[in-house]
């Protein structure tokens, strides 16, 4: 028996468009500036409070194919040095945003794996950081075979 021939969306693509929207309507002071695929611009400032949000596919697991794909996504916060509370506060607000992700045509839902990181200071860029990973169950969409 042949399995029929699906694909699966970008996960990237899919948390980083669920955490645009969601932060959107958002007021804390400390909400992203940016939330992409990329490390953070060089503008991150203090004032006014400027913040990014990094969102990196690390691994995918397919052995639920046809019906899913397990895709493990880590969710990187970044903020400006000084701003050790606003980084962990911005953490929890996004890994509060995806774990409530309602599902869509994208995403069937989504699992926090490991909550918020320590906060670190990153060599390359000097900014803070604070991370998590979660779990996306992506949505399959069937091709002619």
């Amino acid at each position: 028996m042949s399995k029929p021939l699906v694909t699966f969306p970008d996960p990237e693509a899919a948390v980083a468009n669920r955490l645009k929207a969601a932060f959107l309507p958002r007021a804390e002071t400390y909400k992203p500036a940016t939330v992409t695929t990329t490390f953070p611009p060089s503008t991150l400032t203090k004032t006014p409070l400027k913040t990014h949000v990094q969102v990196e596919l690390e691994a995918g697991d397919a052995t639920d194919y046809p019906v899913t794909e397990r895709a493990q996504v880590r969710v990187t916060c970044w903020a400006p040095t000084g701003e050790r509370d606003a980084v962990k506060d911005l953490a929890s607000l996004a890994q509060g945003l995806l774990y409530t992700h309602p599902g869509d045509d994208a995403v069937a839902g989504v699992e926090i794996l490991i909550g918020r990181s320590d906060v670190i200071t990153d060599n390359d860029t000097g900014y803070l950081m604070c991370w998590f990973l979660a779990r996306v169950n992506l949505q399959a969409t069937l091709l002619a075979s």
